[in-house]
């Protein structure tokens, strides 16, 4: 089910260094039945980090049809990445002009990048492994090709819809293992002035902010820009802008192209100013990684004090959100129902089951007002003030958050932030 990676996927070097273990732990996007007996997989969740180029990666690579076949999360359950992708849709559109050009969204789960770019006149085309997200965009009139990106898949979308003007691979691209075979592809998909966007977490923001529990099996690789620019280079294709966003702790959207690209200007000022904050801190030196890991205890020890005194005060404690990031967080620092008794999360799929791991309660919202819990564990932290302004009436009757990353803070409302 899993394989052991010997060497660097970006520039093959076994040159790789171990800086974080979290042991044995779920994957991210699994729940549970409860009415099943059977104990769910665990896998070793640890990360290396390549001393030649600089990235960052899991030690091992779960089989994408065991993670990605059956996906509980939606993109369209956040209203603010719904305002994140009608502002990359409007930037594209700025960017290339609004002829009817055809944009490819690699993983695009429910459709809720393309349904913006829909509105805006572009023809669109989604390509989405999990089956049930699959199904759901094509039942909305959102085209979508429900297998995952390859070389086959490719050759299908040239066939009937001919070269492509825009790729999008938002949240995609630190799944993929065999990245070299993913930007060939998209190189024979792309037409001669076509843009390549990605978008994923900046490993800058997982060292500085100590985001560890974005660490788990969906993500392979940790990326700074170097070596996403090393690896786009040894593909001959390059990198021509760089800009960061706050979504999900902080992304950057890279904007690549073919080297003869005459549309899209390249800003090396944006690009070195990147490369320069890396070096500046300290991040292609394997002691910064090491200072990281750390620094992990102090938020374990944190968290655990916090809700060891308020359950000795005979506290209530909940948790807002079943995230693949939460279950990082609660598993490595070993909290299950004893602490927090239930989860309350909006996605039907989560609701009624268990979280994998600490096998804590997954509910629907009302559960937040059923129970009135005294405390709720924000565990999608990335979209803190959007859970907070859904949950006023849970603030007006007095209910504090707690905020575990950066650092632990318990707070009253928004004006606590």
């Amino acid at each position: 089910m899993y394989k052991r990676v010997e060497h660097c996927r970006i520039c093959n070097s076994k040159n790789l260094h171990k800086y974080v273990d979290f042991g044995l732990m779920p994957l991210a996007n699994s729940y549970l039945d409860p009415k099943g007996q059977n104990q769910e997989p665990t896998f070793p969740l640890s990360v290396f980090f390549c001393k030649d180029c600089y990235l960052s990666t899991l030690s091992i690579v779960v089989d994408p049809k065991v993670m990605f076949s059956q996906y509980a999360y939606k993109s369209s359950i956040s209203k603010t990445f719904q305002e994140h992708c009608l502002a990359m849709a409007e930037q594209v559109q700025s960017l290339l002009g609004s002829k009817p050009l055809l944009v490819v969204d690699i993983a695009s789960n429910d459709g809720c990048l393309l349904r913006e770019f829909k509105k805006k006149g572009f023809k669109i085309l989604g390509v989405e492994p999990a089956q049930n997200l699959a199904k759901e965009a094509n039942a909305e009139g959102i085209t979508t090709l429900p297998e995952f990106w390859s070389a086959s898949t490719v050759q299908s979308i040239r066939s009937s819809h001919g070269l492509v003007d825009v790729i999008t691979a938002t949240n995609v691209f630190a799944h993929v293992d065999d990245v070299h075979g993913f930007v060939q592809n998209v190189k024979q998909a792309l037409s001669d002035n076509g843009l390549l966007i990605i978008e994923v977490p900046y490993c800058l923001n997982l060292i500085r902010k100590r985001e560890f529990d974005t660490i788990y099996h969906e993500h392979l690789s940790y990326f700074l820009v170097k070596p996403i620019i090393t690896l786009f280079e040894s593909e001959g294709m390059e990198v021509r802008d760089v800009q960061e966003f706050p979504i999900h702790g902080g992304t950057i959207r890279v904007f690549v192209t073919k080297k003869n690209n005459s549309v899209v200007e390249k800003n090396q000022k944006n690009i070195d100013r990147f490369l320069k904050m890396e070096k500046d801190e300290n991040l292609y030196e394997l002691s910064e990684y090491i200072k990281f890991a750390n620094r992990l205890l102090d938020v374990k020890i944190d968290l655990l004090q916090l809700l060891c005194k308020l359950k000795r005060e005979q506290k209530k404690i909940a948790a807002f959100a079943a995230s693949a990031k939460g279950n990082t967080l609660l598993n490595y620092c070993g909290i299950s129902s004893d602490f927090v008794e239930f989860i309350v999360d909006e996605t039907p799929e989560k609701q009624d089951h268990l979280y994998a791991g600490n096998r804590i309660p997954i509910f629907g919202l009302p559960e937040l007002e059923k129970q009135k819990p005294d405390y709720l564990l924000i565990l999608a932290w990335n979209f803190v003030k959007e859970i907070m302004e859904k949950t006023k009436p849970y603030q007006e009757h007095g209910g504090r958050y707690i905020i575990p990353i950066p650092s632990v803070k318990v707070v009253s409302s928004l004006d606590d932030l």
